[in-house]
């Protein structure tokens, strides 16, 4: 019997770096009942190549009702013309033919920036008479400004939330039509939560997802933060800020409900306003057909140049 491979990105496009790198999940799930062997694969779009994907453990066995998830790492080479691309991540048995049993994601694009080239260096002389003015210049700043009379370095700004104050706001959706819910749980289990509550989320499959909104009051770098929640019946999620992922996935189980401390989730680049977080139910390790998350708080700091 074929498995109905399930294969869903973790996000609709890639972040790409400065260098036109950067990574995505996807997650496969076997809906059937018997475990079978799962081979991951990038199909690339027009005008793209094969190598520039990484794909990590591309083989791996999945459980009957469970799935797994897949890293896809994309470095696009340097001289690519700037324009959006795309790609399909595909998955199919490893004892079948690829078109027999093959089952891709949704279309995923990514935005390729042109690279500036380095500046060539100028002739002697120039970089001479340059050297000079940067003297001059250095010298005139320190007498106008001496050590001691510098004002001191602006603070980062940080939001801080608790997540279950976002619960009113909070939008669920269901990729697979389950009656997802998120609600505001008090402390219990022998889990005592920052404010006495946790934002809950009671998803039951892959792809469910919550999002929220956070308010970020200047334009720039932000890193995200978060306390988490992981239990027994705890799915492996992911954060999307704004429909592109942040970070790596954050693995739900443990046999006991156990809050973490502050976890680093990622960096992104925000502009002043609101912007939509978002977590995603991407598989799962445990036996049980829930895929819960909790969140105590959320954080964002602003990372300020030196």
């Amino acid at each position: 019997m074929t498995t109905e491979w399930a294969v869903v990105a973790a996000a609709g496009q890639f972040t790409l770096d400065a260098r036109n790198s950067g990574e995505l999940t996807f997650t496969v799930s076997n809906p059937g009942m018997a475990p079978d062997t799962v081979v991951f694969d990038v199909a690339p779009g027009e005008g793209t190549q094969r190598g520039w994907f990484t794909v990590a453990e591309p083989q791996r066995v999945v459980p009957g009702q469970g799935s797994v998830s897949f890293l896809v790492r994309l470095a696009v080479p340097p001289g690519t013309p700037p324009r959006r691309y795309d790609m399909t991540g595909f998955a199919y048995s490893a004892n079948t033919a690829p078109e027999e049993s093959s089952r891709s994601s949704g279309r995923v694009t990514y935005d390729v920036r042109a690279v500036v080239p380095p500046k060539r260096a100028p002739w002697p002389w120039i970089a001479a008479a340059a050297a000079l003015v940067l003297v001059v210049a250095g010298v005139v700043v320190w007498l106008v400004s001496r050590p001691g009379e510098q004002p001191p370095p602006a603070a980062p700004q940080v939001v801080t939330l608790e997540a279950e104050s976002l619960v009113g706001g909070a939008t669920v959706e269901s990729p697979a039509g389950a009656a997802v819910q998120v609600v505001e749980q008090k402390n219990c289990c022998d889990v005592t939560w920052s404010g006495g509550a946790q934002l809950f989320f009671l998803g039951l499959a892959v792809g469910d997802r919550v999002t929220v909104t956070v308010d970020i009051p200047a334009d720039g770098t932000w890193r995200l933060s978060t306390v988490r929640t992981t239990s027994f019946d705890y799915a492996n999620t992911i954060f999307v800020v704004d429909g592109r992922q942040v970070g790596g996935t954050f693995f739900g189980f443990t046999p006991t409900v156990v809050k973490t401390d502050w976890l680093d989730v990622g960096t992104v680049e925000l502009s002043r306003g609101p912007h939509r977080l978002t977590l995603v139910a991407v598989s799962k390790t445990q036996g049980f057909d829930r895929y819960f998350a909790g969140v105590d708080q959320i954080r964002f700091t602003q990372l300020v140049q030196p």
